[in-house]
């Protein structure tokens, strides 16, 4: 006869994991696919119909191949469009889901309770955070809850939850060894790049879109000094170089990329000459799904290797060679004082005089450049003509700028005269190429919150925008024409500038911030997710040599496997020194044992539990569904046991070991079957 698998009897266990299931799938909304969570959370919702008694009936194994067959078809159709690891992801979730809807024996149990696990390590592909880390190790806890509550029915609940917290906290210091210790291998799939989850700047900006990125209230990126922090005004931290520009919208030159793509194919990347004092200083950026990274000019790579990760434009801007879809730490040197005057003129004049193919766009600002240009001579004071028309003129700086649809230039200049800082820089830039000046638009944040005397927290409401021109003896010049209408943006922040009522208008929690208690909050949140993005999200291959090289000196392979050994040795003895003395402790007598042996056996046989039956009861049910040589040897097994228990000392040992084989014979015997 063939073992029958049993029904589970603790159905306790099997709806806590289910509730594991849904809730690890709703936490996975983003690379889920709709249809995907839909069919993990009907399953649910079967489980628990079952769990509670309202519907009994499972469905049939065939249906559920059915169904699996559908849903590999669809998501086959689906990985054309999201590609392997999200393809890999959502057959997970819908692995789990199919398990869970006929989840009726021990293995299908386990089977769901691993796959749980690996959803959580999944989980960390995604989500990265201090507070998701929190919430992925309640989950784990409460898979492993679950399963003790499978095996140890009878315990109390918060037995269990003790139990497992003294057992994780036992963990906790093998987990960090081994956190610290193994390589840190680069991953072997690259992360797919979405548009959904693209935040913050992007390449092409129109005067619009910077106003509604201050709105949000995101992180951006965290700089932390070595120093004091530069001054207020001088916060500058350039993204990108905006250098095409269509009449209505920015963008960047497809010139400015090819001459990037030939610079890396010759490998023949732009180093400016720097001198004067520096700021050094970290950045760790949030995921932007993009490859431009923040610095303050001019600004040079001073990581290890930067060489291979980072490399920098002939426009002074810092590019990651591959997109940022997690946090990044990367260190910076900055030299404010070095001109920006060491790139080729020819091809930085050919970007940055261009003027957009429609010469009708735009007819009044072009009428006031030719004026400037017949009253002013020199490029100074033609930027100094530009710059003292936004003060004479009276504009205003708002985050709610009228639309200007059709000729943006002129409806800012002339009608509206207010807008918010991409306004400005557009206008000017636009006038200033008119006036035969190169000029482009930077885009990246300007300011940041001090999180620590020495750390700048830099929020999506920080964005900001400025010109660069090209004047002659003195190379790219910085102009901020929004810092002239409105200086408070540069001293004090966005939030000063602008009226209180229109600073972060569509975020309700924003408001919460001018409540003592929250803002405290607020801070104590932010300084914890910056110590956990600095010290676990930035622990590199680059700290980590750094630590072995405090730790051993030189850093060889045969101190590296040394030191790993060392470890070992000291983990399996404080393992040893704890469960040796439980194990002997609570280890059974060995005829318990193998009449435990035997009498499992005959469970798996007959499909019968032993439940509190006496061995001589259990014996004789089991009995009717053995065959009858295994009926005989059982009940032999069985008054041997009970006549064991009850013999003197000298009798039960000349008796055991001839038990021991009746109980081995008859195992052996059963596996035949």
């Amino acid at each position: 006869m063939q073992p029958i698998d049993k029904p589970i009897r603790n159905q306790t266990a099997s709806a806590l994991i289910a509730l594991v299931f849904c809730v690890l799938s709703l936490s996975l909304f983003e690379p889920l696919l709709f249809w995907v969570l839909l069919i993990s959370l009907c399953a649910t919702g079967i489980r628990m119909v079952m769990y509670f008694g309202w519907y009994q009936p499972m469905p049939s194994l065939r249906t559920i191949n059915l169904l699996g067959l559908l849903c590999c078809l669809c998501l086959g159709w689906f990985s054309l469009q999201i590609g392997l690891l999200l393809t890999m992801v959502n057959l997970l979730i819908l692995a789990g889901a199919l398990k869970l809807i006929i989840l009726n024996r021990p293995r299908d149990l386990f089977h769901l309770f691993c796959t749980c696990l690996f959803v959580i390590g999944m989980g960390f592909t995604f989500h990265q955070s201090v507070v998701m880390t929190l919430f992925y190790g309640l989950l784990t806890l409460s898979l492993l809850v679950a399963i003790g509550r499978y095996f140890s029915p009878s315990q109390h609940l918060p037995w269990h939850i003790k139990r497992l917290l003294v057992m994780s906290v036992q963990a906790l210091p093998i987990a960090i060894l081994l956190f610290l210790i193994l390589p840190k291998l680069p991953p072997l799939w690259k992360m797919p790049v979405s548009k959904s989850t693209e935040t913050g700047l992007t390449d092409t900006v129109t005067p619009g879109d910077i106003a509604n990125l201050t709105q949000s209230g995101e992180l951006a990126f965290r700089a932390t000094f070595t120093g004091a922090l530069p001054p207020p005004a001088e916060r500058y931290w350039r993204a990108l170089t905006l250098e095409y520009f269509d009449g209505k919208q920015w963008s960047v030159s497809p010139l400015r990329k090819q001459v990037r793509k030939q610079y890396r194919l010759l490998n023949n990347e732009f180093k400016p000459r720097v001198n004067g004092s520096w700021w050094e200083y970290e950045v760790i950026t949030e995921p932007t799904n993009k490859h431009w990274l923040f610095s303050i000019d001019v600004a040079i790579p001073d990581d290890l290797n930067s060489p291979q990760t980072i490399w920098q434009s002939s426009d002074y801007s810092l590019l990651s060679e591959t997109p940022i879809t997690a946090r990044r730490a990367y260190r910076v040197r900055s030299y404010p004082t070095t001109p920006m005057d060491q790139t080729l003129y020819s091809i930085d004049s050919r970007l940055n005089l261009q003027l957009p193919n429609n010469a009708a766009v735009n007819p009044q600002t072009q009428a006031w450049a030719n004026q400037i240009a017949a009253d002013n001579v020199t490029q100074v004071e033609r930027v100094q003509a530009v710059l003292d028309y936004f003060v004479d003129q009276g504009f205003r700086y708002t985050l709610t700028p009228p639309p200007m649809p059709d000729h943006p230039i002129d409806d800012f200049l002339f009608i509206h005269q207010e807008g918010f800082c991409a306004h400005y820089a557009s206008a000017m830039s636009y006038v200033l190429r008119l006036l035969g000046i190169p000029a482009r638009m930077v885009a990246g944040y300007h300011g940041g919150e001090s999180l620590q005397p020495d750390v700048l927290s830099v929020y999506q409401y920080d964005a900001h925008a400025w010109v660069e021109a090209w004047l002659d003896g003195r190379g790219w010049v910085r102009f901020d024409p929004s810092g002239i209408v409105a200086p408070a943006r540069l001293e004090l922040g966005l939030q000063q500038a602008v009226e209180e009522e229109s600073f972060l208008a569509n975020n309700q929690m924003a408001r919460l911030q001018q409540l003592p208690l929250f803002a405290e909050l607020r801070n104590l949140y932010s300084l914890l997710d910056y110590q956990w993005s600095r010290w676990v999200l930035g622990f590199d291959a680059e700290r980590q040599q750094n630590l072995l090289a405090l730790l051993l000196g030189k850093v060889t392979t045969q101190r590296i496997m040394i030191l790993m050994l060392g470890i070992c040795l000291v983990i399996g003895l404080l393992l040893a020194l704890y469960f040796i003395p439980h194990w002997q402790r609570k280890r059974p007598p060995a005829n318990l044992r193998w009449f435990l042996q035997a009498s499992q056996k005959a469970e798996q046989i007959t499909g019968l539990e032993r439940y509190n039956d006496g061995p001589e009861h259990f014996a004789e049910r089991a009995a009717q569904r053995l065959s009858p040589q295994s009926a005989r040897q059982f009940k032999a097994i069985s008054q041997a046991f009970i006549a064991l228990n009850y013999a003197r000392d000298g009798e039960a040992s000349a008796q055991s070991n001839a038990f021991i084989t009746q109980c081995k014979t008859f195992i052996r015997q059963a596996k035949a079957l």
